[in-house]
């Protein structure tokens, strides 16, 4: 859903109502059912950054994280990277400069996320931006990546160095990203490793040749005529032993020079060319990455919770604007409808899901057709169900006024249940009665402004 709870109630309150108060009342539901989800998330926060922590010394806690990130990915509505996505992006021309190779064998456990996923028109430079081709790609806006590398064992029994490919045995990651074009999308890997394409070795090996040949053929000959002759009278194919002058020393020292600044100078022209790689891969993922470990959990809480919300909300807002009932199918096509002209997009209204949040809130009845609870209704048995989280009985406080906090008749006893429920039932009764006023005094004052009272 591409839309916050907040934003999308606004807009589902300016949908017509059959009671003008329908609108304040279904205010008050979304409330209750984003108070009963967030305290829902809030134990599963507490319980997965627990085991979060424990990751480096526990593998049990390790895959009790794997469980739960797959569980809040899904609720976040997101959708699995598969394996022929991935090995399509390596095959495929990547859209920034560079070729990435990437060894799925370093990874014990690889998942890989997307969520939002667009098209775009971007213009490709070629020929070092002389030229540039327009093509179509697919961008992901959010893309969620959980790794764990393999033991140094495995690495040692492969005869690899793990530095090599700037990974740490054993480590865990978590790391989120957001615009991602689908055909780079290995360059998120930790172990993704920069390589020269075809183009870039003939850029350089071109001109690395005909420098070549140029010092070769201009300082170095006479360095390889003494060489030649040195070598062959040692090995006997000349009789005359040249003499090894001061001349013929400047002569070999000029040679090793000329020839230690040629292959220093095409060293410094690769090595630059792999360091502008490195820095456009870099700037790459510096400009997609929006959070790393435990920063990406409390991301994934909040957009799960969001979801869920959202769902709830607008099955039950649509249910509410047909008092005869609908089906899960007839629900499905008036929400996507709905969404296709509010947000501009495609939606896939994951409508069973949605109908089984209403029935666990109670706030639906039928079966094959549905039938929203009216709101009055709905908003008692949301605020019963509130109130049944906290049925914990306060006593043995210090009480005011010289009563006695044990618990017997002479002292105070705080029930967080009923005397809450009466509190809230009281600041609705308020809310809607001060509402009823005003429109009231607008509608007299609407009448002494008219004809008859002009």
């Amino acid at each position: 859903m591409p839309q916050r709870v907040g934003p999308l109630t606004t807009e589902l309150c300016r949908l017509p109502w059959v009671d003008d108060e329908d609108g304040a009342r279904f205010r008050a539901f979304v409330h209750l059912v984003a108070a009963l989800y967030h305290y829902e998330f809030y134990g599963r926060e507490q319980a997965l950054i627990e085991a979060w922590e424990r990751t480096a010394q526990d593998g049990d806690a390790a895959g009790a994280v794997t469980q739960e990130l797959t569980g809040l990915l899904d609720a976040a509505n997101y959708t699995t990277v598969t394996m022929a996505e991935l090995d399509d992006a390596l095959s495929r021309e990547s859209l920034i400069p560079l070729r990435l190779e990437v060894d799925l064998d370093d990874y014990d456990e690889l998942l890989m996320y997307r969520r939002g996923s667009r098209s775009e028109r971007v213009d490709v430079p070629k020929w070092r931006g002389l030229r540039s081709q327009e093509r179509t790609i697919t961008v992901d806006e959010r893309v969620v990546i959980h790794s764990r590398i393999k033991p140094q064992q495995w690495f040692d029994e492969q005869k690899i160095d793990p530095t090599d490919r700037n990974l740490v045995p054993d480590h865990v990651s978590l790391k989120q990203f957001q615009n991602v074009p689908r055909a780079d999308i290995e360059m998120l890997l930790p172990s993704a490793k920069v390589r020269f394409r075809a183009i870039d070795t003939l850029m350089v090996g071109v001109p690395a040749l005909v420098s070549g040949i140029v010092v070769l053929t201009t300082k170095l000959l006479p360095t390889l005529g003494l060489i030649f002759i040195l070598v062959a009278a040692s090995l006997g194919l000349r009789d005359e032993q040249p003499a090894l002058d001061q001349t013929s020393l400047v002569i070999l020292l000029g040679g090793a020079i000329t020839l230690g600044a040629f292959v220093v100078r095409q060293w410094s022209k690769l090595k630059s060319r792999r360091l502008a790689y490195l820095k456009t891969l870099s700037e790459n993922l510096y400009f997609r990455t929006l959070g790393d470990g435990p920063g990406v959990l409390h991301t994934l809480l909040a957009s799960a919770e969001q979801q869920e919300i959202v769902e709830v909300i607008l099955a039950y807002r649509f249910l509410l604007a047909a008092p005869e009932g609908l089906t899960a199918e007839a629900l499905d096509a008036a929400v996507e409808d709905w969404l296709r002209g509010a947000c501009r997009r495609d939606v896939d209204f994951e409508i069973d899901d949605a109908v089984d949040k209403l029935r666990r809130l109670e706030v639906v009845d039928g079966k094959t057709t549905l039938r929203a609870l009216p709101l009055p209704d709905a908003l008692r048995r949301l605020d019963g169900r509130w109130d049944d989280l906290f049925q914990h009985r306060r006593t043995g406080f210090p009480a005011a006024d010289g009563a006695r906090g044990d618990g017997s008749d002479h002292g105070v006893t705080f029930a967080s249940g009923r005397s809450h429920s009466l509190l809230r039932l009281r600041r609705v009764v308020d809310h809607f009665g001060g509402h009823l006023g005003d429109r009231l005094l607008r509608r007299e004052d609407a009448i002494g402004d008219g004809p008859a009272g002009g």
